[in-house]
């Protein structure tokens, strides 16, 4: 495998050793992901290329180009080429939590025209809200290059298009969302609906959706309502109710195994719940079926 570090060298160099040496770094041909245990405290950094910065936790305070900016957890901090950024004191004990995506700054502007912009790519705005499917595609891409390097340049190629693509609309960069303000309750919503629909079998709780898509509880119970028209633990449980009578119906699956595996905290939960909801037990209802199933209708 070629030495990709060399296309991103000029940022490598600018992290001081000891930030350096407990950095984890992956680097594509157009993108590189960096991910550090700590900021880089009062030294001003000039960015060459597109540079993105993703707040897994409140970050301490940054003046970026003569201006201060407090950014908040579930921020996605924008930088073009040549913009300058001073990173302050923190003014919490906790661990920093971020990381940082570099892209090539042709290969971006190359992007942008690609899918319809028009003239030099420039952010409407610095403070953004990462989407899960950012982080989705950021991990795809670390994954085939830790695991296949360039061994399929194809392969590579797509997903730095996703992830750029991504980070475009993430901006509010995208051609065909400008003008529509980012993504807001509709996206929020969506992403909930797909963390539910892909654990509702685990333990997963109102906060476990929370903290994987970066919004309070208060928040999340209020837009779901008014989008979907029932509570994520109503959905949740609407999700565990369709796989069972789906088991029920096509397997020969224990009620006890069943319950386990659709996310019941044990059988008579889900008995009890069942009944609440179809009217009768789990057992009656799959005798129900195999009547029904056996008379041919």
């Amino acid at each position: 495998m070629r030495d990709l570090r060399k296309n991103f060298d000029y940022f490598v160099r600018k992290i001081p050793v000891n930030i350096h040496d407990n950095t984890k770094s992956v680097i594509s041909n157009h993108i590189a992901v960096f991910i550090p245990e700590e900021f880089v405290i009062g030294k001003k950094m000039i960015v060459e290329e597109y540079h993105f910065v993703i707040c897994f936790t409140t970050p301490p305070p940054a003046t970026i180009l003569e201006n201060e900016y407090r950014f908040k957890k579930g921020s996605l901090i924008c930088l073009a080429p040549g913009d300058d950024i001073l990173v302050h004191s923190l003014t919490s004990t906790s661990p920093a939590k971020y990381m940082t995506i570099c892209v090539n700054q042709e290969f971006m502007q190359g992007i942008y025209l690609q899918i319809g912009g028009e003239g030099k790519l420039m952010f409407r705005k610095l403070d953004n809200t990462y989407s899960y499917q950012l982080l989705e595609g950021i991990e795809a891409l670390i994954f085939e290059v830790l695991n296949y390097g360039d061994a399929n340049p194809l392969m590579v190629a797509s997903l730095e298009n996703r992830v750029a693509i991504q980070l475009l609309r993430d901006s509010s960069n995208e051609p065909n969302t400008l003008g529509k303000g980012k993504p807001g309750l509709q996206d929020n919503v969506q992403q909930a609906i797909k963390f539910i629909e892909t654990y509702y079998s685990s333990n997963i709780t109102i906060q476990d959706i929370c903290d994987a898509i970066y919004i309070s509880p208060s928040y999340l119970q209020k837009v779901f309502l008014k989008c979907v028209g029932k509570t994520p633990y109503q959905y949740i449980m609407e999700c565990r109710h369709r796989k069972a009578r789906e088991m029920l119906a096509t397997t020969d699956t224990s009620i006890e195994k069943i319950a386990r595996q659709c996310g019941f905290v044990n059988s008579a939960h889900f008995s009890t719940t069942f009944k609440q909801k179809e009217g009768v037990s789990p057992l009656v209802y799959k005798r129900r079926l195999q009547r029904e199933q056996a008379s041919g209708r």
